[in-house]
């Protein structure tokens, strides 16, 4: 392993962590420059990358990191698979820190900054003649050859039928940047013209899903296809190379696989409401109301699943549900991170809200996902450790728009707190506010916390 690279990858860490990601994705460029087999550091620029808005370059990092780790991460890369190479805006961001840097180290800089750019300028220039050169052959080809069809003037003889191929190449993933947030998504679903070739062979052993919700009272399910063969490849991942533990997490949600046959499920929220924070309502419920998996508790053996394996398997414990939530949050396109409770063992979702709304001035909106209760509701009584006492550590799953209309949860939590505030027995008034309470959100007494 190159010293150097080592070197920069750290050095990245610490940029990551105080979150200057540009100074970061300098560093993890120049660790997989100085050493191209360094897998964690392509999965370090690829996070950077995804935090940045560089949706295709991180898809591309992360598939590096895979296979570069595959193959052992130093040595001969014969065997490794080619993968597309990254696009020139990260060194379109490098040039322009150097910019920045000529102006501290002096004219000598500059001039070899002005040179680089400079044949750059000339290369791009020649592919630019090059494409519109070969636009115009394409076009006027009708012309010349007499065949319909050949060229993009209107010189076509449309059939009856049309035939329509993959836009990609077998091996290839193709992604797109999502309309709410810079991270990867693969714009794929059930659709089998709509996912990587490589993926369609893990589409064995189909199982339905029906997942209950509550929304306002009124219930609802969300129907998922989901496929025994693509859990079983997802779980021959190794989540556990990360860099910190706010990377662990976030390695359950950033999957290419996983994305390519799990978009359907915030498509078909989507479906249930055209209201924003109804379909993050609908997406809470969802989770609260799958089992608690106590078998895995008990044994004292956890290994996380994927969000994946979570649905397929229809129960989680803590951990397991909150990121499967911080998924489908993510994908909605809000602000979500994960709360993480060290001194009580415990892990539970934020979404952005307003401060006045925050869970400890964190910024976010608790949620816990273990059983249905109201969004903002941190109070409940856990069996095994009572009340969370602890401030958590916030670990930032995404970006994006905040929770707005958390007021009527938050009202609402108030109230639920002020009635279990009042013991055993209730007034009838009383009794019928929490009757109300309890069926508004789907809360069962007796089986919660």
């Amino acid at each position: 392993m190159d010293a150097g690279a080592i070197d920069w990858k750290e050095r990245g860490n610490e940029y990551y962590k105080q979150k200057r990601y540009e100074d970061a994705l300098r560093c993890y460029a120049s660790a997989v420059k100085a050493d191209p087999l360094y897998a964690d550091a392509w999965h370090n620029l690829g996070m950077t990358c995804r935090v940045l808005g560089y949706a295709d370059e991180a898809v591309t990092c992360f598939e590096r990191a895979k296979n570069y780790r595959n193959a052992g991460g130093s040595g001969d890369p014969a065997p490794v698979r080619k993968l597309p190479p990254l696009s020139l805006d990260i060194e379109r961001r490098q040039i322009r820190q150097e910019l920045q840097d000529s102006r501290k180290n002096g004219p000598a800089c500059t001039v070899a900054v002005r040179k680089r750019k400079r044949s750059r300028t000339a290369f791009a220039l020649l592919v630019v003649l090059f494409l519109v050169s070969a636009m115009v052959v394409v076009a006027f080809l009708p012309l010349l050859t007499g065949i319909p069809g050949t060229g993009i003037v209107p010189f076509q003889v449309r059939s009856g039928t049309e035939t329509r191929v993959s836009a990609g190449q077998p091996g290839q993933v193709i992604a797109k940047t999502p309309a709410h947030g810079p991270a990867s998504v693969l714009n794929t679903g059930q659709d089998p013209g709509s996912i990587p070739g490589p993926y369609l062979a893990m589409k064995t052993g189909a199982v339905s899903k029906s997942f209950p919700y509550v929304l306002r009272g009124g219930q609802g399910t969300v129907n998922l296809t989901l496929y025994q063969g693509v859990a079983n490849e997802i779980a021959k991942e190794d989540p556990y190379s990360y860099v910190g533990e706010k990377d662990r997490y976030q390695k359950f949600i950033d999957l290419p696989l996983q994305d390519a046959f799990l978009d359907t499920l915030p498509d078909a929220i989507r479906e249930k409401t055209s209201n924003p924070d109804d379909q993050v309502r609908i997406a809470v419920s969802l989770v609260q109301q799958i089992p608690y998996d106590q078998e895995i508790l008990k044994s004292g053996t956890l290994k996380i699943r994927y969000p994946y394996q979570t649905l397929l398997n229809d129960k989680g414990v803590c951990c397991e549900k909150s990121v499967l939530l911080a998924y489908i949050l993510h994908k909605l396109g809000y602000g979500v991170a994960l709360l993480d409770f060290d001194a009580e063992q415990h892990t539970a979702v934020g979404i952005r809200v307003a401060p006045e709304f925050a869970y400890k001035n964190t910024g976010y909106a608790f949620i816990e996902t273990t059983t249905p209760l109201i969004i903002t509701d941190g109070n409940g009584d856990y069996p095994a450790f009572g009340r969370i006492r602890s401030v958590p550590e916030v670990l930032p799953v995404a970006e994006g728009k905040s929770f707005g209309s958390v007021s009527e949860e938050w009202n609402d939590a108030q109230e639920w707190d002020r009635l279990n505030s009042l013991g055993p027995t209730l007034g009838r008034y009383d009794y019928a506010a929490w009757q109300g309470l309890c069926r508004k959100y789907g809360i069962v007494p007796g089986t919660g916390l």
